[in-house]
């Protein structure tokens, strides 16, 4: 199945439907948000910083929560379809006066609000420098941004709007430095949206139709080169009445996802007997690092790890937290152990349906 045809929108004129698509979702910037501040995912960090964001940004922008990673300081952060800036003025102050935030969005209203108040927010965040680059563009199109040159990407419900989620892929994992992150929240689903309702405008601009099938993302971004996503937090995306009468038995989530860029990673868990230590000395983690829903790391606890996680300690910018023992010098297979091979039965005394010996080839 070509995945990404089964997702593809419009013409190929994304400036076009990016403009429809702002056009269709109403005057209340907030009606269509889907990403909450469920589970606190707005760092503390990054939760005090939003008051010196202004308040026609934060009025304006689309969404609630906000995907922040931690260990922003000095890095180079792209936030796509950016809005009226709140992410990325939020971002500024997260990696400081030498780092560096380029925000991209499609919509000039929206973008000029942002821009409105660049030298505003520069004096209040007390820079001497402006840290931050506004860009009136297209995730599909990044071409103003060059090729390994962004530590972290983030995007704040985007992804689901995009009208060709094979291009912002890969044009996200053009611009990432190897070690690099993407990092969002996005709306996700069990089951992909029949396309009678997302070649519908006002559906996908409801956040809902241009939704992906959660299987479909992973093969997608596995196709790109991110080997291994990853699924930090997860919750029920609410529903009007309206709405789920509009998409019978499909259940939408929202999903905080994290895809490293690196060639250390694989497409499926591998053990090479590593183990990682996290030092605990993120002020919002003192306890713990969160590396998914399923994998916490205690603060100073040696823990063996697969290399997809064990690539935390090797490149990325979380190395300054994470360190890792093992140097991939031995195989030990599969992380959990290849039950395909370790329950195979013995050969010998095995026999077929009529009480032959089996006849085996090869090996």
């Amino acid at each position: 199945m070509d995945y990404g045809a089964y997702y593809r929108k419009g013409n190929g004129n994304y400036q076009a439907y990016y403009d429809a698509l702002a056009a269709a979702q109403g005057a209340d910037p907030q009606a269509t948000a889907r990403t909450r501040d469920a589970e606190g995912t707005i760092p503390g960090q990054a939760r005090d910083k939003l008051f010196n964001v202004s308040a026609e940004i934060k009025n304006m922008f689309h969404e609630l929560g906000s995907p922040m990673p931690p260990l922003l300081e000095g890095c180079t952060v792209l936030d796509l379809c950016c809005g009226s800036g709140r992410d990325t003025y939020l971002a500024a102050q997260l990696v400081g006066p030498e780092g560096t935030v380029i925000g991209v969005e499609p919509n000039a209203a929206r973008l000029a609000i942002a821009q409105k108040y660049l030298d505003k927010e520069m004096a209040q965040f007390g820079y001497d420098r402006c840290n931050v680059t506004l860009i009136q563009g297209v995730p599909e199109d990044l071409s103003a941004v060059s090729d390994d040159s962004v530590d972290v990407v983030i995007s704040n419900c985007t992804f689901n709007l995009s009208p060709d989620k094979e291009a912002y892929l890969a044009e996200v994992k053009r611009v990432l430095k190897e070690g690099g992150e993407w990092y969002f929240t996005d709306v996700f689903c069990d089951r992909r949206v029949p396309q009678e309702a997302s070649d519908q405008i006002e559906r996908v601009a409801e956040r809902l139709g241009g939704a992906v099938f959660i299987e479909d993302f992973r093969r997608m971004a596995q196709a790109a080169g991110f080997h291994d996503p990853r699924y930090l937090m997860t919750w029920q995306t609410p529903l009007s009445e309206a709405e789920a009468a509009n998409y019978p038995n499909i259940a939408f989530a929202t999903i905080t996802s994290r895809l490293i860029n690196s060639e250390l990673t694989s497409d499926h868990c591998e053990d090479y007997g590593e183990e990682i230590v996290y030092d605990g000395s993120l002020p919002d983690y003192p306890d713990f690092f969160l590396f998914d829903k399923d994998i916490k790391f205690p603060s100073g606890q040696q823990m063996h790890v697969c290399d997809n996680v064990s690539v935390l300690g090797l490149g990325t910018r979380y190395d300054q937290v994470i360190s890792v023992t093992g140097d991939r010098s031995r195989h030990f297979g599969d992380i959990h152990g290849d039950h395909i091979i370790k329950t195979a039965p013995d050969f010998e005394g095995v026999r077929d349906e009529d009480d032959q010996p089996i006849q085996a080839s090869c090996c």
